[in-house]
């Protein structure tokens, strides 16, 4: 009974622990920072940790490791998938990955709340004004529906999701400014992940590993055929 009752502690304290919401900060000017805070647990994600220095292997090491290296498997099923399906077969289950995988992103989406979204797009950097120009109205066209869709999915209204693009003619280099500020609960994630693996992950792992193999037909169908003559 004791046992019983540490585990349901156990389980209530990890449930509570993924209620509990996990805070990013995001700022873009030419460089991506992230920084994610838990509790009083603060993490930078962008730019990377710079990993330690290793010591050089000899050059006895790297040959005989060279010569160690093994094919990736990875590579070798897609090359089997594609002499089974061809390529039109390679690139139809690649896209089928993808739209299932931006479902389900748009899905999580919805559990992210977007504190403050603040976007500024400058335009420039042509030797053409008109060029500039048609470049400005892409930029505009692709970015405002964009951003839109993002803020919706987000539930981030003005005046916390801002989105602007400007246009000078005497700026070199166009530019990127972004800042945001948002939470989401580890138990969305952690659900999700879980969907994306089962309903995703598997099937298309299964399809992808089952290439070129022939379909193993039920035997079922004919058992009732000889119960009904019997």
């Amino acid at each position: 009974m004791i046992v019983l009752w540490i585990l349901l502690g156990l389980i209530t304290l990890i449930f509570l622990l993924l209620c509990i919401p996990v805070r990013f900060d995001l700022n873009y000017n030419g460089e991506a920072t992230v920084f994610i805070r838990y509790f009083f647990l603060k993490y930078r994600v962008l730019p990377a940790p710079e990993p330690k220095k290793e010591k050089k292997p000899s050059k006895k090491k790297s040959e005989e490791q060279a010569k160690e290296k093994k094919p990736n498997p990875l590579l070798q099923q897609v090359k089997k998938y594609k002499e089974a399906e061809g390529l039109t077969g390679l690139l139809t289950l690649a896209k089928d990955l993808l739209k299932a995988t931006g479902t389900r992103f748009g899905k999580l989406l919805k559990h992210i709340k977007l504190k403050d979204f603040d976007l500024y797009v400058l335009v420039g950097g042509g030797k053409d004004a008109a060029e500039i120009a048609i470049l400005y109205g892409e930029v505009c066209a692709g970015v405002y529906p964009a951003v839109s869709v993002l803020l919706g999915l987000t539930n981030c209204k003005s005046p916390h999701g801002r989105v602007s693009v400007d246009l000078d003619y005497s700026v070199k280099e166009p530019k990127v400014l972004c800042t945001a500020s948002g939470a989401v609960r580890p138990l969305f994630v952690v659900h999700h992940g879980v969907q994306f693996i089962l309903r995703t992950i598997l099937p298309f792992y299964n399809k992808f590993q089952n290439a070129g193999k022939p379909a193993v037909k039920s035997a079922a169908p004919a058992a009732n055929k000889k119960e009904r003559t019997t």
